[in-house]
């Protein structure tokens, strides 16, 4: 996924929520939340958007964290055995969850085969 630095200098002026790392002309810097900004080998991105001159409408890569999925907490499954009385609403909040971790497992195992 890719941003425009100016998009991305919105979002941290609006408090947005913000990528832990970016990439931008073959360098990955990784966000400081004291600072609220870039930075990579403790040198700010805003200092190369200086040398760099005009840049604001660059694009950069987004680098995303490998998403760990989830696995049921212990004891959920044995819960659900013993009770008896579900209403529909319970059933469809169930498959809802099944469903979700279902496609999350597929995600991951398309961007597996990409690579």
């Amino acid at each position: 996924m890719k941003i425009k630095i100016i998009d991305l200098l919105n979002k941290i002026a609006n408090n947005e929520e913000l990528p832990k790392k970016i990439k931008w002309q073959g360098q990955i810097y990784e966000y400081c939340n004291f600072n609220r900004f870039y930075y990579q080998n403790s040198w700010s991105m805003y200092r190369d958007f200086y040398k760099e001159g005009n840049c604001l409408n660059d694009e950069v890569e987004i680098i995303e964290e490998p998403k760990k999925i989830e696995k049921w907490g212990e004891g959920a499954l044995e819960e659900m055995e013993k009770c008896t009385n579900y209403t529909l609403e319970d059933l469809q909040k169930y498959i809802i969850i099944l469903a979700e971790t279902q496609n999350e497992l597929i995600d991951e195992i398309n961007n597996l085969k990409e690579k």
